[in-house]
């Protein structure tokens, strides 16, 4: 090459890099996304929270109804106390004023309209009210299906 070339090439400076980019300060779209996603998890966290502490009720029956079902019991026992836990389930959840005077066919009723997928024993009056006489005459089947209709309803009734 040329000398003068040479020597204007020489006073030449590398090219400067610029700084690699940082994450800071944070772009408008990755704050309302990172806003985002933290009102998503708190608001997830209060529903399970509050679904949660509404339903213990529920669990509570539940596991009182499963504690006192001892197959050594007598079916009218049995019944007994799966109606007693419907009632206080329903008076916890309707309130007492609605709930308490419910007798016969209106508690059935009242029962399959607060459950309506669920389906509900033929027997269902008759099981319940075979808790209250000396000497029922109720089949295997319908006492395991009142007791299974109990357990469901207490799981899954709604407002």
């Amino acid at each position: 090459m040329e000398p003068k070339i040479e020597s204007l090439l020489t006073q030449l400076n590398d090219i400067a890099l610029p700084e690699p980019v940082g994450w800071w300060p944070l772009s408008q779209t990755l704050i309302g996304l990172f806003v985002g996603i933290g009102g998503l998890i708190i608001g997830l966290s209060w529903y399970f929270y509050t679904q949660k502490r509404n339903n213990r009720y529920r669990n509570e029956a539940l596991a009182l109804f499963e504690q006192a079902l001892h197959p050594a019991q007598s079916p009218q026992q049995r019944l007994h106390l799966a109606n007693k836990l419907l009632k206080q389930v329903a008076i916890t959840n309707y309130g007492r004023r609605d709930v308490a005077k419910l007798n016969g066919q209106a508690w059935v009723n009242f029962l399959h309209r607060t459950a309506l997928y669920i389906d509900q024993p033929e027997n269902l009056q008759a099981c319940l009210e075979a808790a209250y006489r000396p000497n029922p005459d109720l089949s295997d089947h319908d006492i395991q299906a009142t007791l299974d209709y109990a357990r469901h309803w207490i799981k899954g009734h709604h407002k």
